[in-house]
Formats: C-alpha cells, sequence, structure tokens
C-alpha cells in the first residue's frame, strides 16, 4: 500500500488542486484523483487537508531557509550588492518552481479569520535563522520584519504570480518587465540594505 512516490505524488496533486480551487474549495477526492491514487493512501500519509498543507508548508520555509543559510553572515551592503544576482539566480527560480503553492498560501493568509497567516511563519523562520547566522545581532527586529515582508516576499511572489497576466494585459514584452522590476527592486529593498550598513 506504501509506494514510495506516492506520498510526493499527493503533495504535488494538492498544490494543483489548491492553486485551483483553493484550498476551501478543494476536496480529497480531487487530490486522490489528480495523484491517481486511492483516498485510502491520502488518509495512510495525512489525516487531513490541514496536514496537506501544513507539511507543504513546512517544505517551503525549510527549503526558502537553506537558500538564506547560504550567504552566513552577509551583511546588509553584500546583501544590496548582490541583490540582483540572487534575485535572477536564486529566488526567481524557487519562486517560479512553488508559485502554485505561493498562491495558495497566499490566498490562505488574506483570510480575515486567520489569526496567524502562514506567511507570517515564512517570516519568522527566515528572520530566526537570519540572526542565527549574523555576527552582529544589534538590529531592529520589527522594523527587519517590516522591510523583509512588505519590500521583499510580497513584491517577489506577486511579481512571480502576475508576470505572466501582466505582460498580457499591459502589452510589455517579458524581458523589458523582468528589467523594470529588477531596476524597482533594487530600489525599493535594495536601498533599506544599502542604509542599513
Amino acid at each position: 500500500m506504501n509506494n514510495p512516490n506516492a506520498r510526493e505524488r499527493i503533495l504535488e496533486a494538492a498544490i494543483k488542486v489548491f492553486a485551483e480551487k483553493s484550498f476551501e474549495g478543494s476536496r480529497i477526492e480531487e487530490i486522490s484523483k489528480a495523484a491517481n491514487v486511492p483516498k485510502s493512501l491520502i488518509y495512510y500519509h495525512f489525516k487531513s487537508k490541514d496536514e496537506i498543507l501544513e507539511v507543504l508548508t513546512e517544505n517551503f520555509i525549510s527549503e526558502y531557509i537553506s537558500l538564506i543559510a547560504a550567504k552566513p553572515g552577509e551583511t546588509h551592503q553584500e546583501k544590496a550588492d548582490e541583490l540582483t544576482g540572487r534575485m535572477k539566480n536564486v529566488y526567481y527560480e524557487f519562486g517560479i518552481r512553488n508559485a502554485d503553492l505561493v498562491r495558495v498560501i497566499l490566498i490562505d493568509s488574506l483570510k480575515k479569520t486567520k489569526q496567524e497567516p502562514i506567511l507570517f511563519k515564512v517570516i519568522d523562520a527566515m528572520i530566526a535563522k537570519d540572526m542565527e547566522l549574523r555576527q552582529d545581532k544589534n538590529y531592529n527586529i520589527q522594523e527587519r520584519r517590516i522591510a523583509e515582508f512588505f519590500t521583499s516576499f510580497m513584491p517577489n511572489y506577486a511579481y512571480i504570480c502576475f508576470a505572466d497576466s501582466w505582460t498580457r494585459y499591459f502589452d510589455i514584452d517579458r524581458k523589458e518587465f523582468n528589467k523594470l522590476y529588477i531596476k524597482v527592486y533594487e530600489e525599493t529593498h535594495g536601498a533599506y540594505h544599502k542604509n542599513h550598513e
């Protein structure tokens, strides 16, 4: 009964179903059909839809943290200097690969009833890892959370999630769009790092 690839197939299918139908609007039967596994196998691996989303989120956070950990002790100036390169070569690829999951997390986090949005957990984990890696811990953690969330994380994932529809709607070449986004990103999030050295 326990096919070694089944768990991964279930997780991949769940992302697609959640992104298409929303987390609330999806059913285990739809995940079962998309993964081509019986419902019983889903319940063998996961107690519920909530647990599937929890595992997906934990995997996302874990991979995101490993990207941050790749540059231990990096100063604000180094972050500012390498911003464009890391955006193009690291975060963009990670974001594209996780775009459907990000859509699910964004929608779930936007619910007014959510006391602890999933996105806040991502930022918390990121800041905790950053503090663990930094030599100098004398920075305002609340300011850092706000800067990372509102000038980096949210804009980057909006960029990834809306790029295709934006370029079609506003009739702009994708390369030009990417170039302009990176320019604006450097002027906002890059400026935060440059001003905090």
